[in-house]
C-alpha cells in the first residue's frame, strides 16, 4: 500500500532532510574555510587527483555522508566497516566518471534525458528505486508512482532535493549508460572467422600416442638447491606485471580480553532475577521495560503462535496471562518476558479502504487540514452507508494511489511491519465484515475487512532484556595489563621481552593497505591509520576495540612498487629450484635419447599413453603436464626423443608413436561462432575498462585527509 507504507510513503522525506542536515553542516564549515586564522588552516582541501583534476575534500565528504544518510533513511546502521566501503565506492565513482566522461568527450559520446528517463522508469531501473516503489499487491515496480515523486522532487523548492536526484540517480544512471555506449563501441568489432573454428575444431579431434621418461622433482632433494636473493631479483626484474607491490606494512601485536567474565554474566542474570517480581506486579508492562532500559523495545502488538522464535518459547506459550518468565539467554542477553494477553488472530486479511490525506506522503506538504479531511471522510462514509459503490468512490476518491485502480483493495499478512499501527489493529483485530472510519497518521480511512483466514493463537509480550557486557571492572582490568604492557614497551627488542615476561601470545598481521579498515582480523580504521603514520618499530598505545585493548607494534614496511625478493622468494624460489632441477636431470642425461636407458641413468619411471588429447588439459598418467601436450604435438617428436622438458611436476622426455584425428561429427560452427563472439566481448569490455583505469594518473590523498 502506497500510502499506508511508512518506509516508502516517508523516504522521500526523511532523506531529503537527512541531506539537508548535512548540507548545512558543510555549509557550516565553508564558512570558516578561506577565512584569516580559520581552524582548518593546514589541512588538506582535496582527496586526491585523477588525470590532474582535483577531488575537493568538501565535495567527496559532502557525497560520503550523503550515501551514509540514505543508508540510514532506509533504518540501516553504519559501523567503521559500512562507512570505509562507502568511503571506497564514492572514490571510485570519481575515478569511473572521470574515465567515462574523458573518453566519451574524445569520441562525442552523450546521454539525452529521454535516455535516462527509459532507464529510470522502466525495469531497468537501479533495484534500490524499484524497491522503493514496489506495489504491495503485485511487488512489481510502480512506474507511475516513481514518476510522480520523481516529478514532485524535481518542483521542489528545496535544493538538496534536487541535488539528491542528481548525485543518487541521474548522474550514476548516465556514467552507466556512457560507459555501456563507449564499450558497444569496442564489443561490436568482436569477430571469430570461419577458418579458425574449423582449425580449433581440427585441433580439438586431434590426439597423439607417446611414450615418456618421467623424473619427478621430489627424487632431488630441496636442500640441495639453492636460490639466491639476485637470481630471484633477476626473475621479478623480466616479470614486473606479475610482482607489482602496492604499499603496505606488517605489525605484531597484543591483545587483552575485555570481554564479559561469568561474574558480569551473573550479575546481569541476578538483576533480572530481582526486577522479576515488580514486573509481575507491575500494571503497566510497557513503562516498566521502558523505564528499565530494555534492550528490546516494546511491541504493543501480537505476534502468532508461529511466528514466536525466541528460545524460551514454549514457556511463554504456556503461562498464564500476567506471568513472567526467565530470566533466560537470548543471544547476548539474558530477558525476563510477560505474557499480557492473548487472543485468536488471522494470519491473513483481505480489505479495502478509502484514504483522504491530510499530507503528500512524497512531499511532506499539507494536502487539506484536519477538520477538512474528516469532513470528507464522513461524507464518503455516509454515502457508503447509503448504499454506494465503495470500489466506484475509492476509485474516484482515494488519495493512495497504489490501491484506488482495485477499488481500494490489498491483502495483508500479519508480519507485514509497514502497516500504520492504527490501520493493522482495524484489519486483523475487528471481524469480518467490520467498517469504520479509522485516523492514522497519513489521514482518514475508511476501512472494510473483507476476509480473515488461518486463525491461530497469538500474544501480546513484554520483554525486558539487559545485553551481558563487561563491567567497569572486567573492562579496568584489561586496560590496565595494556597499559602496564605499553609501559615495559618501547621498541621492538623491549615489546618482545615483556611478550615473554607476561607470558601472552603474540600476535601477528601482514599486507596492510594505506586505506585498508581492518589491520588482518583487527577491525579497526583507526589502527591503521596508526601504522601508517609511525615507522618501523613504533609501538602504540593501547587500541579500545570494545572487546579487547590491542598494543600494535609496526615490523616491517614493503613502499610501492616491484616486490623485493625477500617478498617475491615465496613464489618464485619453487619456479627456480625445478628449472635448475631440471638443468642438473639434462646434464646428467647428456646426449642419450633411448627412453628405456634415460630411466635407467635417471632413476625415472617409463610409460606409454596412447590418448594425449590437443584439447585436454592433463595427460593420462601423468596428470596436468601442458608442456607435455605442446611437445606431443611438436612434429620434430615423431618418432624422436623430444629434449627435455621441466613441467609442472617433474622432467620429462617423450618421443612420439603417432598423430591422428578422431573422426569428426557434425560441428554447430553457428553456434560455436556466437559463443565465442559472446566471450570474446565480455572480455574486450572488462579488459578495456581495466586498461583505460591503468592508463590514468591517480592521486590518493584520502589518508591526509583524514580518510
Amino acid at each position: 500500500m502506497s500510502i499506508i507504507q511508512k518506509i516508502r510513503d516517508k523516504a522521500a522525506v526523511l532523506l531529503t532532510t537527512m541531506i539537508a542536515i548535512s548540507l548545512i553542516g558543510f555549509l557550516v564549515q565553508d564558512a570558516f574555510v578561506g577565512k584569516g586564522g580559520s581552524m582548518f588552516d593546514g589541512q588538506a582541501t582535496t582527496a586526491g587527483s585523477i588525470n590532474g583534476k582535483d577531488v575537493e575534500l568538501a565535495d567527496f565528504s559532502k557525497k560520503v555522508n550523503m550515501v551514509e544518510q540514505n543508508y540510514r533513511s532506509q533504518g540501516m546502521q553504519t559501523n567503521e566497516m559500512m562507512t570505509q566501503t562507502i568511503v571506497e565506492n564514492v572514490w571510485n565513482s570519481y575515478v569511473q566518471e572521470e574515465m567515462i566522461n574523458g573518453e566519451a568527450a574524445k569520441l562525442g559520446l552523450a546521454v539525452t534525458p529521454k535516455e535516462l528517463g527509459a532507464v529510470l522508469f522502466s525495469d531497468d531501473a537501479p533495484q534500490e528505486f524499484k524497491q522503493m516503489f514496489a506495489d504491495k499487491a503485485t511487488g512489481l515496480y510502480d512506474v507511475n508512482a516513481a514518476r510522480n515523486w520523481f516529478t514532485n522532487v524535481k518542483k521542489s523548492s528545496k535544493p538538496e532535493d534536487a541535488l539528491n536526484i542528481e548525485e543518487q540517480l541521474i548522474k550514476p544512471i548516465g556514467i552507466n549508460l556512457l560507459s555501456q555506449k563507449y564499450t558497444s563501441l569496442i564489443t561490436q568489432g568482436s569477430y571469430v572467422p570461419k577458418w579458425m573454428l574449423e582449425k580449433m575444431a581440427a585441433d580439438n579431434a586431434s590426439f597423439a600416442s607417446i611414450s615418456f621418461v618421467g623424473v619427478p622433482y621430489t627424487t632431488i632433494a630441496d636442500s640441495t638447491v639453492k636460490v639466491s636473493d639476485s637470481e630471484i631479483s633477476d626473475y621479478v626484474a623480466k616479470h614486473k606485471d606479475e610482482f607489482k607491490q602496492e604499499h603496505v606494512k606488517s605489525i605484531a601485536y597484543v591483545s587483552f580480553n575485555a570481554n564479559a567474565t561469568p561474574q558480569d554474566s551473573a550479575r546481569v542474570y541476578n538483576q533480572l532475577n530481582e526486577l522479576k517480581a515488580s514486573f509481575y506486579a507491575a500494571p503497566d508492562a510497557k513503562s516498566f521495560v521502558t523505564r528499565n532500559n530494555t534492550s528490546l523495545p516494546f511491541f504493543d502488538g501480537f505476534a502468532l503462535k508461529s511466528k514466536l522464535q525466541m528460545g524460551a518459547r514454549d514457556t511463554i506459550i504456556s503461562l498464564p496471562v500476567g506471568s513472567v518468565a526467565g530470566p533466560y539467554l537470548d543471544g547476548g542477553s539474558y530477558v525476563i518476558a510477560k505474557k499480557i494477553q492473548s487472543k485468536s488472530l488471522p494470519d491473513s486479511v483481505k480489505c479495502r479502504h478509502i484514504l483522504v490525506g491530510i499530507v503528500d506522503p512524497q512531499t511532506g506538504q499539507q494536502r487539506r487540514s484536519d477538520s477538512a479531511a474528516k469532513k470528507s471522510i464522513d461524507s464518503i462514509y455516509a454515502v457508503i452507508k447509503s448504499g454506494g459503490n465503495f470500489g466506484a468512490l475509492a476509485a474516484a476518491l482515494s488519495d493512495d494511489q497504489g490501491s484506488k485502480a482495485k477499488g481500494g483493495e490489498y491483502d495483508f499478512s500479519s508480519v507485514d511491519m509497514n502497516l500504520a499501527k492504527e490501520f493493522a489493529d482495524f484489519i486483523f483485530n475487528k471481524p469480518k465484515g467490520s467498517m469504520e472510519v479509522v485516523k492514522t497518521e497519513f489521514g482518514y480511512h475508511i476501512i472494510e475487512v473483507l476476509n480473515q483466514k488461518n486463525f491461530e493463537e497469538a500474544y501480546k509480550v513484554a520483554y525486558l532484556a539487559k545485553p551481558i557486557v563487561a563491567s567497569e571492572e572486567t573492562d579496568a582490568i584489561a586496560s590496565s595489563a595494556a597499559t602496564q604492557f605499553v609501559g615495559s614497551s618501547r621498541d621492538q627488542k623491549s615489546f618482545d621481552e615483556t611478550v615473554a615476561k607476561m607470558k601472552i601470545n603474540k600476535l601477528t598481521a601482514d599486507n596492510i593497505k594505506e586505506l585498508d579498515y581492518s589491520a588482518g582480523p583487527l577491525s579497526s580504521r583507526a589502527i591503521v591509520k596508526w601504522i601508517f603514520e609511525n615507522k618501523t618499530g613504533a609501538v602504540s598505545e593501547p587500541f579500545d576495540l570494545k572487546d579487547q585493548y590491542v598494543v600494535a607494534m609496526v615490523t616491517n614496511e614493503i613502499k610501492e612498487g616491484v616486490q623485493p625478493a625477500t617478498v617475491a622468494r615465496v613464489l618464485v624460489e619453487p619456479t627456480l629450484r625445478n628449472k635448475k632441477k631440471a638443468e642438473m636431470v639434462a646434464q646428467k642425461a647428456g646426449a642419450e635419447k633411448n627412453l628405456d636407458k634415460l630411466a635407467a641413468l635417471l632413476g625415472g619411471t617409463t610409460g606409454r599413453t596412447d590418448t594425449v588429447r590437443f584439447a585436454d588439459p592433463f595427460v593420462p598418467n601423468l596428470g596436468s603436464e601442458t608442456k607435455v601436450i605442446g611437445a606431443a604435438f611438436n612434429k620434430k617428436n615423431l618418432s624422436n626423443t623430444s629434449d627435455v622438458i621441466d613441467g609442472q611436476n617433474g622432467v620429462f622426455y617423450i618421443k612420439v608413436n603417432q598423430v591422428g584425428a578422431l573422426p569428426s561429427s557434425t560441428i554447430d560452427f553457428v553456434g560455436q561462432k556466437k559463443a565465442l563472439e559472446s566471450q570474446m566481448k565480455q572480455f574486450a569490455g572488462y579488459s578495456t575498462m581495466e586498461s583505460l583505469k591503468k592508463s590514468m594518473k591517480i592521486v590518493d590523498k584520502r589518508r591526509d585527509a583524514g580518510y
